[in-house]
């Protein structure tokens, strides 16, 4: 392999940009550059040579065109070993280029994040720079690519070890990195115009689904001890959330906090969840989060053990007392007061986690992806229930405003438990849930035994069921317990029958139009 004669510097962040050139001089390797890098390498005297010089040609448009030339393309591209190629070298008066250094106009810093209007954003897509460093890495054998200021450290690191020579699986990397970077940069740009387009793009199936994700951080391990783990966000975004205190969150935390949250706002009363295994074991709602708190956890006081409370407001010291009595895996609220964090932090282990309702609502992934044999799946995210507006009352017997807000309360909890699900609920909080079952009328069994067995009357509650009623059983038993109305999506050939069943029962039933299932 050659050694490194000449370099060609262009980046956009300069940071550590100086200390490489002076390292690259020392080692008797010219320097070609351009723009705002020629000048302040000039600026530390270090000796530079103009593009310009190279290509005999001024920057135009402002710009937009200066290195797309083939002396300088010419130069990167060239395979030393084929005569054609040299001899092309030749004829335009250009010489080989052996260190591209590179790194791109900030497109998601610029224009995505300050939200810059298409005329102004599209100046921050690079023209020059990705093609530069693909052609770098496309011709790895004999030029090095550099796209990145963490690369330069290990960059002369490798070149003092080795006298300037690279081998050739230190090439491949560098080029990898460097197709990682621009099918990074590439799929940043494709979003922005997405989302800029008129198309509602949260309905569309793409014909080319492309994601692009970046490893936060591995996790002990996945839903299993023998699985291994790891969290990624799509382009390397910050996190939505803030870890406060606690030990390293787990898969199985990662997919319960997602349950918490996407349930807690879904209201705009105080309110409170417990979600443990992906599902709810407890909600209610309160003057304070202590009423919240304390109706979500008589739905099941034993299975909130060791479970995720999320609040949808700031967790204030007494809640706090109250939590810090029992174990509990993560505790999630929009803001924790100061004494509360005091108070939890005594529990050492306990995840304290800061999300907000508006960052979850708008930076949350809008769409599901999920792995299926040697493909995926992939569907928009089940929407927001904010009414009862669009139900339709089906009965003899209309439910009175408090029991309109219990279906409210029921309708939006169901929704998050794992099918067949069956809740029951009043205007404060949910009283039985049953969930995971292979038919309706078990999920039913199961509620009515776990409202027993924690002492909840369900008399003048309604009942929530995710999908619609095949047959009356589930009335006739919800029924005999009290229960007052039924909420669910109707859809059934049965429909009919199962309304004249509720008005046999004096019960009132309202259909959503809807279904909700979670598998």
């Amino acid at each position: 392999m050659n050694s490194i004669k000449r370099a060609l510097i262009s980046v956009w962040d300069k940071d550590g940009i100086v200390e490489l050139a002076e390292f690259l001089i020392n080692n008797k390797v010219e320097i070609i550059s351009t723009g705002g890098t020629k000048k302040i390498l000039e600026s530390n005297n270090i000796a530079v040579t103009p593009v310009s010089a190279i290509t005999n040609q001024n920057e135009i448009m402002n710009g937009r065109v200066k290195t797309l030339h083939p002396s300088l393309f010419g130069g990167i591209l060239a395979d030393r070993c084929n005569d054609k190629h040299i001899d092309d070298l030749n004829e335009i008066k250009s010489n080989p280029i052996d260190l591209v250094v590179i790194n791109l106009y900030p497109f998601e810093q610029e224009a995505m994040s300050k939200n810059l209007s298409i005329e102004k954003s599209i100046e921050y897509i690079d023209i020059g720079g990705p093609s530069m460093m693909r052609a770098a890495a496309k011709n790895f054998k004999y030029v090095i690519p550099l796209c990145d200021s963490s690369q330069y450290k290990n960059f002369i690191d490798k070149y003092k070890k080795n006298s300037g020579e690279f081998s050739v699986e230190d090439r491949i990397e560098y080029a990898k990195i460097v197709f990682n970077k621009t099918m990074s940069y590439d799929y940043l740009i494709n979003k922005y115009f997405s989302e800029k387009s008129n198309i509602d793009n949260d309905n569309l199936m793409p014909d080319n689904l492309v994601m692009n994700m970046y490893k936060k951080n591995n996790l002990r391990y996945g839903e299993n001890p023998h699985q291994k783990s790891a969290y990624y966000t799509p382009n390397n975004e910050e996190n939505i959330w803030k870890k406060i205190q606690g030990k390293k969150l787990s898969y199985n935390n990662y997919f319960d906090m997602e349950s918490a949250i996407n349930i807690v706002y879904e209201f705009k009363e105080l309110s409170c969840v417990i979600v443990k295994h992906s599902n709810p074991c407890g909600f209610g709602i309160g003057k304070s989060n202590v009423e919240a708190y304390l109706n979500a956890v008589s739905t099941d006081p034993v299975s909130y053990f060791g479970g995720i409370v999320a609040f949808n407001n700031e967790v204030d010291e007494d809640v706090a007392n109250l939590m810090s009595k029992v174990f509990l895996e993560c505790v999630i609220a929009p803001s924790f007061s100061n004494r509360a964090v005091t108070v939890l932090s005594k529990k050492k282990n306990l995840r304290l986690i800061k999300l907000t309702s508006e960052d979850f609502k708008s930076k949350s992934n809008k769409l599901i992806v999920k792995s299926v044999f040697n493909g995926f799946l992939y569907q928009n995210r089940d929407k927001m229930i904010n009414s009862v507006e669009d139900f339709n009352i089906v009965t003899d017997l209309k439910p009175t405003n408090d029991q309109l807000k219990a279906i409210l309360i029921g309708w939006k909890i169901v929704k998050s438990v794992k099918s067949n699900a069956i809740v029951f609920a009043n205007d404060k909080k949910i009283l039985g849930i049953g969930a995971g079952q292979m038919s309706r009328i078990d999920s039913v069994k199961i509620a009515i035994r776990k409202s027993n067995e924690n002492n909840l009357n369900l008399s003048g509650s309604i009942m929530a069921s995710d999908a619609f009623f095949p047959f009356s059983d589930s009335l006739d038993l919800a029924a005999k317990n009290g229960v007052v109305g039924v909420v669910q999506p109707g859809g059934s050939i049965k429909d009919e029958e199962i309304i004249e069943v509720a008005n046999k029962l004096k019960m009132f039933m309202v259909f959503t139009n809807e279904r909700h299932f979670v598998h």
